[in-house]
């Protein structure tokens, strides 16, 4: 690994995650300038979710080495965690709750005292252009709304680094629009985001 991880969001090395027989992760080497969007292409079954996974501290790496912002991902999993969101494939949010209701339990839950987390949420519905949807349930959202809602889930505290499992899967022509620039706005804060 290099010495010069403070400059590198993600840096691996021969990274390797197996299921029994199947080797899923056969030997990544990244490494990914702090700041930046990264994305990690593949067909299916290629082991990008896999690694996504690793990488934020879910999964428990076979084999080789990684580190998020010069920490290794098992040794110092705690402090990982303390610097990433992931946004996995599918909606993490509760259905039956409306989007402020959503947002404002995640903030509680994140440690934010109900004022503030009235106040991040309907920040963050106004900046996903949301506001009109914010008192509906988040069953009755189109495809684009709720990835924008779950992507608005996953900045509640402002990550260092942002993991999007494939964002854009199933969206519309304009949702995936949407979708970019959102991405674009949260890298022009500050946050890597590394996207498959």
């Amino acid at each position: 690994m290099s010495t010069q991880t403070s400059a590198l969001a993600i840096e691996t090395a021969g990274l390797v995650k197996t299921f029994g027989e199947t080797r899923a992760v056969d030997g990544v080497d990244l490494a990914v300038p702090a700041g930046t969007v990264y994305g990690v292409l593949g067909p299916n079954g290629a082991g990008k979710t896999t690694t996504v996974k690793m990488l934020a501290t879910l999964l428990r790496p076979d084999g080789g080495e990684a580190h998020v912002f010069g920490h290794d991902i098992v040794r110092e999993a705690d402090e990982v965690r303390g610097r990433v969101s992931l946004t996995g494939q599918y909606a993490s949010v509760d259905e039956d709750l409306t989007g402020t209701e959503n947002l404002v339990l995640l903030g509680r839950l994140l440690g934010h005292r109900k004022p503030a987390a009235r106040t991040r949420a309907a920040q963050l519905l106004e900046a996903f252009g949301l506001t009109d949807a914010a008192g509906k349930q988040v069953k009755h959202y189109s495809g684009g709304m709720r990835r924008r809602i779950d992507i608005a889930a996953s900045i509640l505290n402002t990550p260092d680094l942002l993991f999007l499992d494939e964002p854009t899967t199933g969206l519309d022509p304009r949702s995936r629009n949407q979708v970019w620039d959102i991405v674009r706005a949260v890298v022009a804060q500050g946050t890597t985001v590394l996207l498959t």
